[in-house]
């Protein structure tokens, strides 16, 4: 390390045997300016500010101490060594409120010169080093306050206040935007997100997730009166904010639609939201947290790209203790498989449709406990079908397993969808035997020319002479489906061939007869039990 210095002493002679009795290149120092006298000292050092001032107390003009008190008024940072007889320590004490860093006592050897600024560079070098240190922990502390804000609250949603912890010190330290007072959680879940296989890459899901934070952030904090933290914990993105316990629900889901809509418009995506209820304070954090989980748990039963309400939710009791003993649902699924024997299979599927609309309004069951009862359907529906049709009903579809999906279901649609597939497998099953209706027959027909089109049911019982009922009914008894369903599945097969091929996911949508890319991909999902993208994706992995 390098010094510059400027040299001040009015005595000619000691000047000059400083700047020649001392090889100062050897020691690393540069001399930058000798000055006679300390007006042209301050000059010297306002045109080349030193690192070090070695002065004299007594010179003309201005003496040392005046000198130090300028250059420092002018704004210049230094060190100084004073040059001092002994009859000047009165000037000791000046001299240490300007903070000289040392003194050499006048007459001196060229050796304690020397030493004296050798000691005063291992002090600057160390102060510089310190200085550097300190700007590198800034840097790293603004680097990772945001980790540690996260880690902090996702503490928080974890657990429950321990015995002696105060939150707010925390709050303090790590200046979060939160006070101690009453307080809701909020819970954004992106619909799509079933696996990292629904983006290009992980790095593409973390960008989104990325501005999924910033968009919920710039949306909510005027709702919050600034008051409010957006956190990633885990693989799920929530916020925390302070509010006040007189929070209308329609207010609450008033700004949660803004959210949404922004979120949706600009990341392209399904997005659904919950929120907990107020709680107390930030205390109970997890409380809240685990509200808006439950909440968020009726997206299962609602569907995707809902707002869901731990204030609303609808706590009805459970019609038996558990799912399994269900004496409803257990006359439904005694009652699917009588028409199943019987070979009545519209009244099959208008049973797999009541059943589940009777979880949907009438129960209040997990999704835990829906997927087993449902496990529990289908494997009595495939027992049933390998006694009845040996060898007939392919359970795996491509690359797509239905009895591996079923513990991935997300929601009751999907489940619902899974079942009456099955069904409809069945009824192929057995009719492959027998010519289809000739009405049936004419409308799958029209289906293939026209499913690109918004084709309805009214439209196809015009088509074929028919009413809108008879047609639905003959075909649930002919194909075990609904129109409207095989309408779509027929839509999906076509797109499957298109995914094959790599084409763009919007542009295979308007192909298939859907106006819009998030329409199609939740029918697709739906019907396979894979995004477009996902399904794309394992295709040409096989």
């Amino acid at each position: 390390m390098s010094l510059k210095m400027i040299v001040a002493e009015d005595e000619q002679s000691f000047r000059e045997g400083l700047l020649t009795l001392i090889d100062w290149k050897m020691y690393d120092i540069e001399i930058s300016g000798e000055a006679e006298n300390g007006r042209q000292a301050l000059e010297l050092m306002k045109e080349n500010p030193p690192d070090v001032l070695l002065t004299d107390i007594r010179m003309p003009y201005l003496n040392g101490l005046e000198l130090i008190r300028e250059a420092k008024a002018a704004g210049l940072q230094f060190h100084t060594v004073l040059l001092t007889g002994y009859n000047e320590f009165e000037y000791a004490r000046e001299a240490i409120k300007l903070g000289v860093s040392d003194y050499i006592l006048k007459p001196c050897m060229p050796n304690d010169i020397i030493r004296v600024l050798l000691d005063v560079k291992q002090k600057i070098k160390a102060s510089e080093y310190e200085d550097h240190h300190m700007t590198e922990m800034s840097r790293t502390w603004n680097r990772n306050i945001h980790l540690l804000k996260n880690q902090i609250l996702s503490q928080w949603l974890q657990q429950p206040l321990m015995p002696l912890e105060d939150r707010s010190v925390a709050m303090r330290e790590v200046n979060l935007s939160l006070q101690v007072g009453p307080i809701e959680v909020g819970l954004i879940r992106i619909d799509n997100d079933d696996s990292n296989n629904s983006f290009s890459s992980k790095r593409d899901l973390e960008l989104i997730r990325y501005a999924l934070l910033n968009i919920a952030e710039e949306t909510l904090g005027a709702h919050y009166d600034g008051k409010l933290e957006v956190i990633r914990h885990g693989e799920e993105m929530l916020w925390i904010g302070n509010c006040t316990t007189i929070n209308s629900n329609d207010g609450q889901e008033a700004i949660m639609r803004v959210l949404q809509q922004n979120l949706e418009s600009y990341l392209k995506l399904s997005i659904s939201l919950s929120l907990s209820s107020a709680q107390a304070s930030v205390n109970d954090a997890h409380l809240g947290y685990q509200e808006a989980l439950e909440a968020m748990e009726r997206r299962f039963y609602q569907g995707r790209g809902g707002i869901f309400l731990f204030s609303e939710i609808n706590r009805q009791p459970s019609p038996a203790s558990s799912i399994l003993d269900d004496i409803y649902l257990q006359r439904m699924e005694m009652k699917l498989l009588g028409y199943l024997q019987n070979e009545q299979y519209g009244q099959a599927v208008d049973s797999i449709d009541t059943g589940f609309a009777y979880i949907r309004d009438q129960t209040d069951y997990s999704r835990a406990e829906i997927i087993l009862r449902v496990t529990s359907l289908i494997l009595e529906l495939q027992k049933f079908a390998k006694e009845r049709y040996s060898g007939s009903i392919e359970w795996q579809d491509g690359v797509i397993n239905w009895i591996e999906k079923i513990p991935d279901m997300e929601t009751l649609d999907n489940c619902s969808a899974i079942v009456q597939k099955i069904i409809q497998n069945i009824v192929e099953a057995a009719s492959n035997r027998k010519t289809l209706h000739r009405t049936v027959h004419a409308t799958i027909e029209l289906i293939k020319n026209k499913y690109h089109t918004n084709l309805t049911l009214e439209q196809a019982a015009k088509e074929t002479f028919v009413s809108n009922s008879y047609l639905s009914s003959l075909f649930k008894q002919e194909l075990g489906v609904n129109f409207l369903d095989y309408l779509h599945q027929y839509r999906v097969e076509r797109a499957k061939e298109l995914l094959r091929e790599s084409y763009k996911i919007y542009a295979i949508a308007k192909q298939v007869g859907y106006q819009e890319e998030r329409h199609f991909s939740s029918t697709f999902k739906k019907w396979t039990g894979l995004t477009p993208r996902q399904y794309q994706k394992s295709y040409a992995a096989e």
